[in-house]
């Protein structure tokens, strides 16, 4: 199935160096969703994986034709991290090149919306986006629950402006 040019269509990521799960949303609702990350128990540089991770961005975009991305951060950090950090600004790059504009949230914000409060484990957050969107008993890893978490939110938030 292929986004046709006048059909909004958002692009929800639940964003992290090993594995980023994704969810498209069109008409509604959400249509696909996924992880991409490289399977491997050798250790990689930052670097490979976010290379790897903007490869897959953009199949997902040549597919799919996003018109807008949602982003998911780790929030609570407070200190450097170098790896998180390049594949924020990679993401941003990234974005930034496709005339996507990107829209950040940090996971405590999405979760207070999605499940009620900050601290959400991530069962509790897949467990209510299944409610609120009817998808009880779909079996989704927990990266792609949380990006539809935040597509959700995405889209509930552009709703009430």
């Amino acid at each position: 199935m292929i986004a046709t040019p006048d059909t909004p269509v958002l692009l929800a990521l639940d964003a992290r160096v090993r594995e980023t799960g994704w969810a498209v949303f069109k008409d509604g609702g959400v249509i696909e969703s996924g992880v991409t990350g490289l399977s491997t128990r050798r250790k990689l540089e930052p670097e490979i994986r976010v290379s790897h991770l903007i490869e897959s961005l953009d199949g997902l975009a040549g597919r799919w034709n996003p018109q807008s991305v949602a982003l998911c951060q780790p929030s609570g950090i407070n200190w450097p991290v170098p790896a998180l950090d390049l594949l924020i600004s990679s993401l941003a790059a990234w974005s930034s090149e496709r005339g996507l504009p990107q829209f950040s949230y940090t996971a405590q914000e999405v979760r207070t919306a999605i499940a009620g409060h900050p601290n959400a484990s991530r069962d509790q957050l897949g467990y209510a986006i299944m409610l609120l969107l009817g998808l009880i008993g779909q079996s989704r890893s927990t990266h792609e629950w949380e990006a539809i978490a935040v597509g959700h939110y995405h889209r509930t938030r552009l709703a009430r402006v």
